[in-house]
């Protein structure tokens, strides 16, 4: 019997210690922290603080759906696309399997609420439809290569996309390290697409979505940023929170489950804040800046706005008798008479298909113009600059926020900005 009871605490004690080859072998099988693979770095100053097979191969799912983002920010920063830039939905678009934003074809979409059925819905389907918008046509594979040379450029160099959206798609692969790349040049380029990540539902054609990141409502500073599942991977995700000056971003690839997935990205998360507060890391993630442009393969069907065929059709239409213009109101007090224009009334197109905008100032400088549309746009709102040849006035610069599809919200946001006047663009 006193044998048979050391035997038993011997075999405790091993397994305490972690002396069993078995479990030994299993624990770096399945990996410490219960997934495949996990990566976590601090991004101010770039130090990985925990990695665990951080370079095995694993298919993205839906964590490609940042690239396909970051692509989109990427071209309205060379003003190739704008948030409001309708989008005509194709039958090849509507068809995407997996989750949806529930799209419909023929239906047009701004590029704003298309890049929220990304980021909160995990839209497939709003995937290949902005890929066709930016390819220039039905064909993603312009824009399936731009995603290929962008994670170049990034030295995603384990990484391979097939898609916009992650479908399963053999050969498309990744991994943490990779990610972890892309998502921390997302975010120090892009920091305002934590707007869109940090939505917890969106609505669109009477669909109510929920945002499959379970920590942004149950993890302090946590505001993004995507999950994935496919059967090929299991459950993914990158995340990143901010305390004080300080913002993660983690990594986890292979989770066996939904609830997995979120309890190893929380524990990743606290060992990460943990080795910050305490001075830790490991080595400083190897970074490639890339070229900071649109790759030339979708720039070439992505050609630049041209803010001056706007204009010429505005007069057009007015020279026809298509716009009836009211009085002008009072300048916006943001801008001094010798930059700004009045705002130019209430404008009514007669046509069933026009769309409420405000036009919120004017100015005679581009650059002063879009500096004012960057200021709204970080307050979540909407907006284009729109240039206007006035007769014998010169060229003034319009800042419009909108659309909006009826005059009662475009008459709400007015009353938020305090100024401004309603157009019918």
């Amino acid at each position: 019997m006193r044998t048979k009871s050391r035997v038993v605490f011997l075999t405790m004690l091993l397994v305490m210690l972690g002396a069993s080859p078995v479990e030994a072998a299993a624990s770096r099988a399945t990996g410490a922290l219960g997934a495949k693979s996990a990566i976590a770095m601090d991004l101010g100053s770039g130090r990985i603080l925990y990695e665990q097979n951080a370079d095995e191969q694993i298919p993205p799912a839906s964590l490609t759906k940042v690239l396909t983002l970051y692509l989109a920010f990427e071209a309205m920063q060379e003003k190739r696309l704008s948030f409001t830039e309708p989008v005509l939905v194709t039958p090849e678009a509507t068809v995407a399997g997996g989750s949806r934003m529930n799209i419909k074809s023929g239906e047009r979409v701004i590029v704003r609420e298309l890049m929220k059925g990304i980021a909160v819905a995990s839209g497939n389907d709003a995937c290949v439809a902005l890929a066709q918008h930016l390819s220039g046509g039905e064909d993603c594979h312009p824009f399936v290569a731009a995603m290929n040379a962008k994670a170049r450029e990034l030295g995603m160099a384990d990484t391979v996309f097939k898609n916009p959206n992650g479908m399963p798609a053999d050969g498309q692969l990744t991994t943490a390290r990779d990610m972890l790349k892309l998502s921390a040049s997302y975010l120090r380029r892009f920091p305002q697409a934590l707007t869109f990540h940090s939505m917890t539902t969106y609505v669109h054609n009477n669909h109510n979505h929920h945002n499959a990141n379970r920590l942004l409502s149950s993890y302090e500073g946590v505001d993004g940023l995507k999950t994935g599942y496919v059967r090929a991977s299991g459950y993914n995700n990158v995340v990143t929170a901010k305390r004080g000056e300080t913002r993660v971003v983690a990594v986890v690839l292979g989770a066996r489950n939904a609830g997995i997935r979120a309890a190893v990205t929380r524990q990743l998360l606290d060992m990460a804040f943990q080795k910050v507060s305490q001075g830790q890391g490991i080595a400083t993630l190897e970074e490639q800046k890339g070229t900071g442009k649109l790759p030339a393969v979708l720039a070439q069907g992505a050609p630049r706005q041209d803010p001056d065929l706007k204009a010429a059709q505005v007069l057009a239409d007015a020279k026809a008798g298509q716009l009836q213009q009211a009085p002008s109101a009072a300048p916006p007090a943001a801008a001094t008479m010798e930059e700004a224009r009045p705002a130019a009334g209430l404008l009514q197109r007669k046509t069933a298909q026009g769309a409420y905008a405000i036009q919120e100032s004017s100015f005679q400088s581009r650059h002063k113009a879009e500096r004012r549309a960057q200021h709204l746009e970080k307050k979540g709102l909407p907006v284009k600059v729109v240039v206007a040849k006035l007769d014998g006035k010169g060229r003034f610069y319009r800042v419009l926020v909108g659309p909006y599809a009826n005059a009662e919200d475009a008459r709400k946001t007015e009353r938020f900005l305090g100024h401004g006047s309603v157009t019918v663009e």
